[in-house]
């Protein structure tokens, strides 16, 4: 059934139907076997769609059912379980790794000890994959070889010192969750998160022989045709690139994480701090938050997580500001998740945003008495209504976003909703006319400007 939105909202339906039409087009220049995307809104899914085929060889076409390896969005599980475990107090983030795992004594030179954010966040200067060929092979090392050859090899730099992307940190996030959760990591995160959610579709651990499974390809060779690519496990790898999802599930999974409220998965303090930025890279438009990837897209933070596994490149992503989650899943090498993705938001979010501010509640006629100016020592304040909200805004700093205020079950008392601030509170305060005079800004207070 389509959303309701869809059918309320004709510039939105426009907007998804042009998104539609683009991504035929644009699966047809690259020659892409499959594709799965999904745009999801407060929770639902609001539009998604299935493309070309899960297997060339069968025609068997991708629908919203068809799993696909989802690669590295298999970290932010893996994230979830360790912030579970800190939520119950058996770990902190700071804990050294070599808290939970006897064996780990890797350390560069003179530096502090690696510890569990460092994984988190790949600040931890450890190497990126594996001591053999893993991805040019397909061919993962069990645990126990992982372990053995970790142990000779070095960090290549301090903790802290610089972002770098490293599978070998979330596997042993992995090694972690079993040490201290008295379970493998594929059992925990199928009862934690998995089976909780209801992602029955969802596999930590994929089958070979999976029915479901769309067929991976290779990039285009130089006569323009692609080869199916071999099935293989992650194994000592798993807590890193593991999973097999659908987009369906993937809704169950965005649902959640688009949250703002306590859930039976994870506080609402965890989730915030798993989406927001932790490690921002030098050019301010893109970080790492704890097991997110973070970027800007106009004015959108978009958070989430890529991945790339042979055969498959895949994408899971949230606009949590405006509860809008936008998820490709690809079974070829050479096809481009972001592009979809981008182009999603692009072309739907800003119609979703309309359709939500024309449903937003009319401002209490009774605001209208704190509207004006207010001035003190510091410099000039507006107060006025906009967008349906009450908002101050200063006159002498025009450049600065608006302080949107927040109502209460106190008429004349306002929670101050700020980038930088904590929500404390604005108080305006009447005479014995019942006219407002001034205006309390946390502790200092500001007169309004009589009317001539």
């Amino acid at each position: 059934m389509p959303h309701a939105l869809l059918s309320e909202c004709p510039d939105l339906a426009t907007a998804v139907d042009v998104y539609d039409a683009w991504i035929r087009f644009t699966m047809h220049k690259n020659q892409q076997p499959g594709l799965a995307v999904a745009i999801v809104y407060d929770g639902e899914l609001l539009w998604g769609k299935g493309y070309g085929y899960a297997d060339v060889k069968t025609k068997k076409e991708v629908n919203l059912d068809t799993r696909f390896r989802i690669a590295s969005i298999s970290k932010t599980f893996t994230a979830v379980a360790i912030l579970q475990l800190r939520d119950d107090g058996l770990l902190g983030l700071d804990d050294p790794v070599s808290k939970h795992l006897d064996w780990f004594d890797r350390r560069y030179d003179g530096a502090p000890e690696i510890t569990l954010r460092n994984l988190l966040t790949h600040s931890s200067g450890l190497p990126r994959d594996s001591h053999n060929p893993m991805w040019t092979e397909c061919d993962a090392p069990e645990w126990d070889v992982f372990v053995k050859e970790l142990s000779k090899r070095s960090p290549t730099r301090p903790p802290y010192a610089r972002f770098a992307y490293s599978n070998v940190g979330y596997s042993l996030l992995g090694g972690v969750i079993e040490q201290v959760a008295g379970e493998s990591w594929a059992n925990y995160v199928q009862r934690h998160i998995v089976d909780p959610l209801d992602m029955s579709a969802t596999h930590p651990v994929p089958r070979r022989d999976d029915p479901l499974l769309a067929t991976g390809y290779s990039q285009l060779d130089e006569n323009h045709q692609r080869r199916p690519m071999p099935f293989f496990l992650m194994n000592g790898f798993e807590a890193s690139a593991n999973f097999a999802s659908t987009i369906n599930d993937l809704v169950k999974y965005a649902a959640f994480h688009l949250g703002s409220h306590e859930s039976p998965i994870l506080s609402s303090h965890s989730l915030q701090d798993m989406h927001r930025i932790h490690w921002l890279e030098p050019s301010w438009s893109e970080g790492y938050g704890l097991g997110s990837m973070l970027y800007k897209l106009g004015d959108w933070s978009i958070s989430g997580h890529a991945g790339g596994y042979p055969g498959y490149l895949t994408g899971f992503t949230l606009c949590r500001e405006h509860e809008v989650a936008v998820i490709a899943l690809t079974n070829a090498l050479g096809s481009s998740p972001p592009e979809y993705i981008n182009q999603g938001y692009k072309l739907v979010l800003p119609e979703i945003i309309k359709a939500t501010e024309a449903a937003r509640p009319n401002a209490d006629p009774a605001w209208r008495k704190y509207l004006g100016e207010y001035f003190h020592d510091w410099g000039y304040e507006k107060v006025i209504l906009r967008e349906g909200k009450l908002q101050v805004i200063s006159l002498d700093a025009l450049e600065y976003p608006p302080v949107n205020l927040e109502p209460t079950d106190n008429d004349q008392v306002f929670i101050i909703q700020e980038q930088g601030g904590s929500n404390e509170t604005l108080r305006f305060e009447l005479d014995e006319g019942g006219e407002v005079w001034r205006m309390w800004l946390r502790n200092e207070y500001a007169l309004k400007k009589r009317q001539n």
